[in-house]
């Protein structure tokens, strides 16, 4: 965890100091193809829609594919950075119990595959396509496990649950519609971890108001 510097000036003169927050710093984020570093901030938002949050903090907001690889990044540096990942850890598990939103979201189409928008409303928005709509359940039990790539860019259900159970200590699960709608239907992906299961939630409407992480890319 790191903690910006602040400046100061001598006596009688003019200074400004920038908000202070602290981070963890991220290196070898697998995402999209790439590895990347990214900051996490220690402190979410305060609760809103999508849309209200997207329009505030732009990519600040981590897209669910996003979420998923930086909570797996640190799965794997718990052994070489025991204290940072922990601490870290603990700071997600207690982020996923607040039903966070992320900038992802899916319409559901009536026929055909659905649409799943990542980074929506940015400039850096993505879509992808998959057949969403199923039954909820645990993720091992789910006959489609490959509609896991497009919400959290693996379908390792196996590497999914190890991560589930060191953050959570609970397995998988996922919500989404059950059966296509008559019309197209938009919904928000964002994650809980009540129940005794760590959630992917495919069903939240627009107007659902919850915090979400903050990030920033470094490199």
């Amino acid at each position: 965890m790191s903690t910006a510097i602040q400046e100061r000036t001598e006596p009688g003169k003019i200074s400004y100091v920038a908000p202070s927050e602290s981070y963890w710093i991220l290196e070898g984020v697998k995402h999209r193809g790439e590895n990347q570093t990214y900051r996490v901030f220690e402190q979410m938002t305060p609760p809103g829609t999508q849309d209200d949050l997207i329009e505030k903090y732009g990519l600040q907001i981590p897209n669910s594919q996003l979420v998923w690889a930086l909570t797996e990044r640190d799965y794997e540096l718990r052994n070489s950075s025991p204290n940072e990942a922990e601490q870290l850890r603990n700071f997600l598990k207690q982020g996923f119990r607040k039903y966070p939103n992320t900038s992802s979201r899916i319409i559901y189409t009536s026929q055909g595959e659905d649409k799943v928008i990542h980074n929506v409303g940015t400039s850096d928005e993505y879509p992808l396509y998959a057949n969403v709509v199923g039954v909820d359940g645990l993720i091992k039990d789910i006959p489609d496990k490959k509609v896991l790539e497009s919400i959290l860019g693996t379908y390792d259900v196996e590497k999914i649950n190890e991560v589930s159970q060191w953050v959570n200590g609970t397995d998988s699960h996922i919500w989404r519609l059950n059966s296509k709608p008559k019309q197209e239907d938009t919904r928000v992906v964002g994650f809980d971890a009540l129940g005794g299961r760590l959630g992917f939630d495919c069903y939240r409407v627009l107007s659902d108001e919850d915090p979400a992480f903050r990030v920033e890319r470094i490199k």
